[in-house]
């Protein structure tokens, strides 16, 4: 468990949490989509930055996951990757300066403060919990 993990409390809860992974894949799509003219290198780097929070959070069990296909413990997981991957990108896209440099930085710096202060023990709206219930009300 990562320093910051420990030290920010855990405030975001799994809702507001998917919330904020759907207008992060969203402004990254954008940001891919306005830079796609003026540098190409930085517009992939945003297209797969903004494709890999997307199939995080479709693929979450979690209150806006579709196929949730894994647990919000394993996507919690996941977002410290992206985190990682999204303060790799300049160096691995070859972005030497610029405002797209930075914008990856913060990406990836807020990436992980958001995933810091994430309760991803909360399973409110996961579809196990949703069938525990439906099974003690049949």
């Amino acid at each position: 468990m990562p320093l910051i993990d420990r030290i920010l409390p855990k405030v975001i809860s799994a809702k507001t949490h998917g919330v904020i992974d759907y207008v992060h894949a969203g402004t990254n799509l954008l940001v891919g989509a306005l830079l796609l003219r003026r540098d190409r290198r930085a517009a992939t780097g945003a297209f797969v930055l903004g494709g890999s929070i997307l199939a995080n959070a479709l693929m979450t069990d979690y209150p806006l996951g579709v196929f949730r296909l894994y647990s919000f413990k394993t996507h919690g997981a996941l977002d410290y990757g992206v985190a990682s991957a999204s303060e790799a990108i300049p160096r691995l896209m070859g972005i030497e300066e610029g405002g797209a440099k930075t914008f990856f930085r913060l990406q990836g710096l807020s990436e992980t403060a958001i995933a810091a202060m994430t309760d991803y023990g909360d399973r409110s709206g996961a579809k196990h919990r949703l069938r525990v219930a439906r099974r003690r009300a049949a």
